[in-house]
């Protein structure tokens, strides 16, 4: 008996992590998003709706890492690869964050945010996530 009751306990608490785990990964594209670029070598982050100072549906990149390279922070609206909104820190020292870039989008849609290290017209390894207006 004690066996079965232990299963049971199992289950629910397994029941209960997946779905805190699928609560809580709805609740961040909700709000503000950061991704980090490889390396550590800066981030881009998402603001999904307006605050203060911040606009809706803005994209901003920083670089946090002195090491030659910028940071490109772009949105592809149709997952067809051709970016639709860019910002990047080009021409500036690490410690810099771009102004945020805002645009209106459809309440709700789902588009792909990349954060990319960038050298003039080099491009380094990018690393994305799905965001949501």
């Amino acid at each position: 008996m004690k066996t079965r009751s232990t299963v049971i306990r199992a289950l629910a608490t397994g029941a209960c992590a997946i779905g805190l785990v699928a609560g809580l990964q709805g609740q961040a594209w909700a709000g503000t998003v950061t991704i980090y670029a490889p390396s550590g070598a800066g981030s881009a982050t998402w603001n999904a709706d307006p605050d203060g100072s911040v606009p809706g549906d803005a994209i901003r990149a920083c670089d946090t890492k002195s090491d030659g390279w910028g940071i490109e922070t772009a949105l592809d609206y149709n997952y067809d690869g051709i970016m639709d909104r860019r910002v990047d820190t080009r021409g500036h020292t690490a410690g810099y964050c771009s102004p945020w870039k805002g645009g209106d989008l459809t309440e709700g849609r789902t588009v792909r945010m990349y954060v990319t290290p960038v050298s003039g017209s080099s491009y380094g390894p990018s690393t994305y996530i799905d965001v949501v207006a």
